[in-house]
């Protein structure tokens, strides 16, 4: 990043520590255009809002986001539709992500997370990124589409590798190239075997009645699949590695962030994922030229959405810099807003709960070992390696 600049999506800077430039974004340039990569952002809450519910003038068709990652998920991929493509793919699996589907997934998730524990030592150095948080998302994704339980191992390893995404790379290297092409292929002939999906009750059978009936297209099938399970891990993994660190660290105490049946409160849930939201920021391009603050974004413009810097908004927030836990009802953007919502919000924070609940269950106290290691992301903002003393 040069001098100049106030912020840079890519830089090192942005990946380590974003805050910092997120608060002199929204006090000094709430309409920012970084040159270098040819993108513009917003930085303050009410504008990421209103830019989140105008599909009309902020367009997802295009990709949510920068350079070469664009279309990465190929198509079938709802996040980068507008309607009324969006609306016919997203309906197909809303019964799925159903409040009172949700509720039938916990014992999924509970028992998901225990098979991972009983993987792990119960005592001494354990390294709850790697072996807990990346595990548990992908592990209950996968289970909920209908995967065999011999392919769930290589999917889990291969998804983690897909997504690994240094900062400065505005690219997808020739290995994740490589992966995502052997998920698509391993999606596709699952739900190929699924025939009408009459007789499969998962979300791959959903799938193949939305081929068989001609709602979805067989070429859609991979980018829906792969969007479900890379969103699933990101944003439960790094939610659960914030909580999991926080504890282990000494910077909150259990009673603050358990609810009296051991599980982690909403409250404490929705902290969280406000205080540092695990996805930084999304793209849109303007199909007409827009108007914001007397700054005037052509159309045809990318457009960075800053759910993080939003989250931060000191206009919005009181000492938005703390974890409070006593907030009230301000709804965070962590999850988006508008027609993209994310439909997997309520199971995230499911896994997250349950999640929290289980390993605080099984490990008494664990303490810091050494410092943790951030995911690999410019868009993601998690803990790969959560290295800990487990007693």
């Amino acid at each position: 990043m040069s001098s100049d600049e106030i912020y840079d999506p890519l830089s090192e800077q942005s990946h380590t520590d974003p805050y910092p430039s997120y608060a002199v974004l929204r006090q000094h340039a709430p309409v920012y255009y970084c040159a270098h990569r040819q993108v513009w952002a917003l930085s303050r809450y009410d504008d990421v809002q209103a830019a989140l519910r105008d599909w009309e003038n902020f367009s997802s068709a295009q990709g949510v986001e920068m350079a070469e990652y664009v279309g990465f998920f190929g198509r079938g991929n709802f996040l980068e539709m507008d309607p009324p493509e969006h609306d016919v793919t997203r309906r197909l699996l809303a019964t799925r992500f159903s409040s009172r589907s949700i509720k039938s997934y916990e014992p999924i998730v509970r028992e998901c997370a225990e098979d991972i524990l009983r993987s792990l030592p119960k005592a001494g150095l354990v390294d709850l990124g790697t072996g807990f948080t990346q595990q548990l998302p992908v592990l209950t994704i996968c289970r909920l589409l209908g995967l065999p339980e011999d392919e769930i191992r290589s999917t889990v390893d291969k998804t983690t590798e897909m997504m690994r995404r240094p900062a400065g790379q505005d690219r997808p290297s020739p290995h994740a190239e490589a992966v995502r092409k052997d998920l698509c292929d391993l999606f596709e002939e699952l739900v190929a075997v699924r025939g009408d999906g009459s007789s499969h009750d998962d979300i791959l059978g959903d799938i193949a009645k939305g081929v068989s009936s001609g709602l979805i297209d067989r070429s859609d099938v991979a980018g829906m699949c792969l969007l479900l399970i890379v969103a699933g891990m990101e944003t439960t993994s790094s939610l659960l590695g914030n909580v999991i660190y926080a504890l282990a660290n000494g910077e909150i105490s259990r009673e603050q962030v358990l609810d009296g049946h051991g599980r982690m409160s909403v409250a404490a849930t929705d902290e969280f994922l406000r205080h540092d939201s695990p996805v930084q920021w999304l793209c849109r391009v303007t199909t007409a030229d827009v108007r914001i603050h007397n700054v005037v974004i052509p159309a045809g413009e990318r457009v960075l959405l800053l759910y993080g810097s939003a989250n931060r908004d000191d206009e919005v927030f009181q000492s938005p810099n703390e974890l409070q836990f006593d907030r009230g009802s301000m709804r965070n953007l962590a999850f988006g807003d508008g027609i993209h919502f994310c439909l997997g919000m309520p199971l995230a924070k499911l896994e997250a709960r349950v999640g929290v609940e289980v390993l605080a269950t099984n490990y008494s106290a664990f303490t810091t070992h050494d410092r943790p290691t951030r995911y690999p992301s410019h868009i993601i903002r998690g803990y790969e390696t959560i290295p800990v003393l487990v007693r």
